[in-house]
């Protein structure tokens, strides 16, 4: 029974001391770790946005979608086959009375193309000299990059008018709060490990 009860206060020993041990790491831990710098967090939310405004004008260059999702689902075919084919079953056909209401094309039967016409122009514009690459600059200070094609062009100046890229907006605001590092000189350094002590430390060679 002793026995029992010398190896059950050892483990509560044992649990006593890792717990100790645990919340000792935890607190050194979390006074090392303080979280993102406010300008920084900033900066990269501002990041982010100029970078989903640049992809969005891409996109609008390299796809031109149809005003309408109806427009690809021949939405008016089906509307003709129906009021010809399908009217024929009960009064008759009302096409005509259908043309008052809504653009009624096909006479009947399925004539669209637009599906083929998307597919052809995202195959052939795959690689479109209207989508430019830009650097970080571009997205900070704002100049339409070259050979910008009409839809991006289009996309970029909407972009800059919602203050989300170029000068004056966010994301140079968010930068130019940035704290900039102390120049160092690194030209009395004799290693690798002054230049790494000098760099993290401030400890100078």
């Amino acid at each position: 029974m002793s026995r029992i009860f010398r190896s059950f206060k050892g483990l509560l020993f044992g649990l006593a001391m890792l717990g100790v041990a645990c919340f000792n790491i935890s607190s050194a831990f979390a006074a090392v770790v303080t979280g993102c710098d406010t300008d920084v967090w900033a900066a990269l939310q501002a990041k982010a946005e100029a970078q989903i405004a640049y992809d969005s004008a891409v996109t609008r260059e390299l796809i031109n979608k149809p005003d309408s999702v109806l427009e690809l689902t021949c939405f008016s075919d089906a509307a003709g086959v129906s009021a010809k084919k399908g009217g024929s079953i009960y009064s008759g056909d009302f096409t005509t009375d259908l043309q008052t209401v809504m653009p009624v094309t096909g006479g009947g039967n399925f004539n669209c193309t637009e599906i083929g016409k998307l597919w052809n122009q995202i195959t052939t514009q795959g690689v479109d000299t209207g989508a430019p690459y830009v650097t970080f600059d571009q997205l900070v200070n704002g100049p339409l990059p070259a050979g910008a094609g009409a839809d991006f062009t289009t996309g970029w100046k909407a972009a800059n008018a919602a203050n989300v890229l170029g000068a004056g907006s966010n994301l140079q605001t968010a930068v130019n709060n940035l704290q900039k590092p102390p120049a160092l000189d690194f030209s009395k350094c004799n290693s690798s490990t002054d230049v790494l002590n000098y760099a993290l430390n401030g400890v100078a060679c």
